[in-house]
């Protein structure tokens, strides 16, 4: 009840306007390794590993506690629809943009079905899964990522899982990277074995 509260009220905010960023130097692994912590236990429950990986120390010009409700919708949507095998976040700085994709087995979106779920209410897939959500979640992360200035990329099949791209603008850098180039790092939680 307090989720769909809060939904409904964010959804609110951003139709009014009154919703605004409070943008400051994040670091996206660190948000992103957040929820995914937060996320495991309910991927742990339904038999699914949840994983981690890609480029650390990553900054952007963003409101972490946006992006953190960002990537928990997406994240937390994928692990709600999907029944076996997993959900993978990978982080990585495509240019000026960082990107964050997140890979799920689940049973993916038709070409026809693709521009509903990002809008209010709308939600797809077996009746017991979507009694569980608002339908809100993906509508409402769309459009904090527009007020990032980012967008949002959907790539899916039937029947083999689906795949978004959250990517916003990563902050400049002073100087250049070493010359063994970003770090990397990987940080995983298994589902059932």
């Amino acid at each position: 009840m307090r989720s769909l509260i809060d939904d409904v009220l964010d959804l609110s905010a951003l139709e009014s306007g009154g919703l605004r960023l409070k943008r400051e130097a994040t670091d996206v692994y660190a948000v992103a390794d957040e929820v995914v912590r937060e996320a495991a236990a309910g991927a742990r429950a339904k038999g699914l590993s949840v994983e981690l990986s890609g480029e650390t120390g990553i900054i952007a010009d963003a409101d972490p506690r946006r992006l953190r409700q960002i990537l928990g919708n997406i994240i937390n949507n994928a692990i709600k629809f999907t029944a076996q095998g997993g959900v993978s976040v990978h982080l990585e700085r495509q240019g000026s943009l960082v990107a964050v994709t997140t890979t799920d087995t689940g049973p993916g979106i038709a070409d026809d079905q693709r521009a509903a779920i990002f809008e209010e209410f709308g939600q797809l897939g077996d009746e017991r899964v979507r009694r569980r959500g608002t339908g809100l979640g993906l509508a409402i992360a769309r459009r904090l990522i527009a007020m990032h200035g980012g967008v949002i990329e959907l790539e899916s099949e039937v029947g083999r899982g689906s795949r978004f791209t959250v990517k916003i603008a990563a902050a400049p850098t002073e100087g250049s990277e070493s010359e063994e180039g970003p770090a990397q790092a990987t940080a995983a939680s298994s589902g059932a074995p």
